[in-house]
């Protein structure tokens, strides 16, 4: 069963969705869209668009593409209240209308004045219309209606995975600032996969018990000093769920966080790692071959490669003690399309105007369960 996003987090949606449509009706960058998208593991073909940076598909399309998945839903339509509604695990009906291309059409973008509803309750989406079709944000259909929505920078593809979604939820308590932490959900009832969700959600309970107090009170007491003006400026502190493996073998999974209150900005991210069947925490030991030794210098010999002025953009040690000294069991990694990548966030190897290092090993991910 999908969790749904809290009423508080759909009130705030609906607000900034409604804010931002006189200016982005205005004048919207609309555009082919030049990304190739894979779902589930396979290309796609479909008429999608990208809008002001934001990949937007058609709902019958999204619908017939996960017809036959967990994250399944219904569309219907009533023409006499102009209303969309989606049947959250209903049976999608085709019409012939599904994944057809044609002429570039986004001459023809307006915003759209039709409302959508998901199991009879409004949803706070908002979205275009194109050549008397329309077209929703990607991301925000995968929120609501409980699929993943991730992006390879590599193969400059969007992503779509029926089997997991994101779970979201705010802690701003009223507060103008963007406050959340997010964990996947994952469809199936594997033992594994129970286990995992319980340890990402005790990460979350963690933080609504500490860093969302903090944020809070490190807001309120900046908007109390600042006065009535500091309302206007951002504030963030956003921890956002990446999943960038999910198979038989290994749960790969990042939280990353951006902070920005009064002028402080930090970033970075925390990958967590499981074994799929017994949902165990997997280390780099038990995807990477060699010596702890051995490892920590293919580490090291990485980084330099792929980031040659390293050294002297301040890192900690010299040159690496910072890699070499650190436990092995605490090195933040995650697995993509086979390929390790050993993360660290800003502040971890390296002064903060170095920022955050991705590195990626030379040997491909090992499984977790051997022999």
């Amino acid at each position: 069963m999908k969790i749904k996003l809290s009423s508080l987090c759909l009130a705030l949606v609906m607000c900034l969705s409604l804010a931002a449509v006189p200016v982005r009706a205005a004048d919207p960058s609309v555009k082919a869209s030049p990304q190739t998208f894979i779902v589930d593991g396979k290309p796609v073909k479909a008429e999608i668009y990208n809008i002001d940076g934001s990949n937007y598909f058609k709902l019958r399309d999204v619908a017939m593409l996960l017809k036959d998945t967990p994250a399944r839903f219904a569309v219907s339509y009533d023409a006499q209240t102009r209303m969309i509604d989606l049947a959250d695990g209903g049976a999608y009906v085709p019409d012939g209308s599904e994944l057809k291309t044609g002429a570039d059409k986004s001459a023809t973008c307006v915003p759209s004045t039709q409302s959508v509803t998901i199991d009879g309750e409004e949803s706070g989406l908002r979205g275009y219309n194109i050549g008397g079709n329309n077209f929703f944000k990607l991301r925000e259909l995968g929120y609501s209606l409980g699929f993943y929505v991730g992006y390879d920078q590599e193969k400059n593809a969007a992503l779509i995975d029926s089997g997991c979604y994101i779970d979201r939820v705010y802690y701003d308590e009223g507060l103008p600032v963007s406050l959340y932490y997010e964990i996947p959900r994952f469809y199936g009832e594997g033992e594994g996969l129970r286990k995992i969700e319980s340890d990402l959600a005790r990460l979350r309970e963690a933080f609504a018990a500490d860093e969302a107090v903090n944020a809070r009170e490190y807001a309120a007491e900046h908007l109390e000093n600042r006065g009535a003006a500091a309302w206007e400026e951002p504030y963030q502190a956003e921890w956002s769920a990446s999943v960038f493996t999910r198979n038989d073998d290994i749960v790969s999974v990042g939280i990353s966080y951006a902070w920005y209150m009064g002028g402080v900005f930090d970033y970075g991210m925390t990958c967590y790692n499981f074994n799929t069947a017994f949902g165990v925490p997997v280390y780099l030991t038990d995807v990477v071959d060699g010596s702890v030794a051995e490892i920590k210098e293919m580490i090291v010999k990485a980084l330099l490669e792929q980031y040659p002025g390293v050294e002297e953009a301040g890192v900690m040690g010299a040159p690496m003690d910072a890699i070499r000294e650190k436990d092995i069991k605490d090195f933040s990694f995650y697995v993509a399309d086979g390929a390790v990548h050993v993360f660290f966030s800003k502040y971890e190897i390296a002064y903060g105007a170095a920022g955050v290092f991705d590195v990626v090993l030379p040997v491909a991910a090992q499984p977790t369960t051997k022999g």
